[in-house]
């Protein structure tokens, strides 16, 4: 019985030794970006226009899921596999990886648009065997202006938590706009809020990419790219975030701007009926949605409501069984009229989000 307790009290001096060492660690690592920063571009391709000709602009926001979350592919992590995971799960097949990302490039060069809004772009993780997806979006569309804003830095994400020799590992990941024209600004803005410690650790630092445009007649553009938080059980964090965002959109419009915003908001737009996605699901936890009176009157939320944007990844995608959302959509000033607005339909297939495509006019 001594050597049992013996062995017992070594085991979990060992077990106190390695969690300690993690957070040690993440914490002298953490990387905690603040306040705005002025962006260089990634890519600036001679020649591109600094200068919006045409009233009418199309865009299209797509959280293309780092890669690592097409229809054969699940993240462990949703569900609730936080200690320790199926073996080989803790990140998706290199072979689904090429294959994701290529249809990516494939979206990227095939869809006609002025803008594109992306979120969770990889530069070098370990969960997409360190592909250069910034690159690789550069390339398929070498005419276009390209920013990149990390939100997402961690030198190793050690979970599951007791699979050391499988850890998620490093990321370095954020969000990127290439667009046909070259803004006047570009900037990093860190939004507010963040979780308690040491959850924070290994979170995505939450950013918006602002940039702003001239037109020929004179009025600017204010374009945010935007990626907000999840796994925000009391939605305090997404709350803090949504105001700052209010404070800025609104700023930019009393100063004279036309403003557009997309991206991956991590919740429902006003009004939108989830059930409506999902007729067969007959009770759930709700997400999370936006106020009607978020905004003053005039200010316009643009998605497609007939079709989903978003899946839920904790398995892979059963056209029959997959629970769907939309979280992907735009917000729109006064002085913009919305001429078209759909999801590109793709079965979930190169990622766990859809594409969201929009036309929109400049009124003079």
């Amino acid at each position: 019985m001594r050597r049992t307790w013996k062995f017992l009290r070594w085991l979990l001096l060992l077990l106190l030794l390695y969690v300690g060492g993690l957070l040690v660690y993440g914490t002298v690592t953490d990387w905690q970006p603040r306040g705005t920063a002025v962006l260089q571009p990634s890519h600036a391709p001679a020649g591109a226009p600094q200068v919006i000709q045409d009233s009418l602009l199309t865009l299209t926001t797509w959280n293309v899921g780092y890669g690592g979350l097409g229809a054969e592919e699940y993240w462990y992590y949703n569900r609730g596999d936080f200690f320790w995971t199926e073996l080989g799960k803790a990140r998706a097949t290199r072979e689904h990886v090429d294959s994701y990302v290529a249809g990516q490039q494939l979206t990227l060069q095939n869809t006609q648009t002025d803008f594109w809004l992306l979120q969770e772009i990889d530069s070098a993780s370990r969960r997409s065997y360190y592909i250069n997806e910034l690159a690789q979006a550069r390339n398929a569309l070498p005419d276009y202006v390209t920013y990149y804003a990390p939100n997402f830095q961690v030198r190793r994400v050690p979970l599951p938590v007791f699979q050391p020799w499988d850890h998620y590992g490093a990321v370095q990941s954020g969000l990127v706009t290439l667009s046909r024209y070259q803004p006047t600004t570009a900037e990093r803005l860190q939004l507010p809020g963040e979780f308690p410690w040491p959850t924070r650790l290994f979170q995505l630092d939450r950013c918006a990419l602002r940039q702003v445009y001239r037109t020929r007649w004179g009025k600017e553009l204010a374009l945010y790219n935007v990626h907000l938080s999840a796994y925000d059980e009391d939605g305090s964090v997404r709350r803090q975030q949504m105001a700052y965002l209010r404070e800025r959109v609104l700023a930019d419009y009393a100063a004279g701007r036309y403003v557009i915003v997309g991206g991956d908001w991590n919740q429902l737009p006003p009004g939108f009926n989830w059930f409506s996605l999902n007729p067969t699901v007959e009770e759930t936890q709700l997400p999370p949605g936006i106020a009607f009176d978020f905004l003053p009157p005039g200010w316009t939320w643009a998605y497609d409501p007939g079709m989903a944007t978003v899946r839920r990844s904790d398995d892979v995608f059963d056209h029959h069984r997959s629970q769907v959302s939309l979280i992907d959509f735009y917000l729109a000033s006064p002085g913009i009229r919305l001429r078209q607005l759909k999801t590109i339909d793709q079965s979930f297939r190169f990622s766990d989000h859809q594409p969201v495509y929009l036309e929109a006019e400049l009124l003079r």
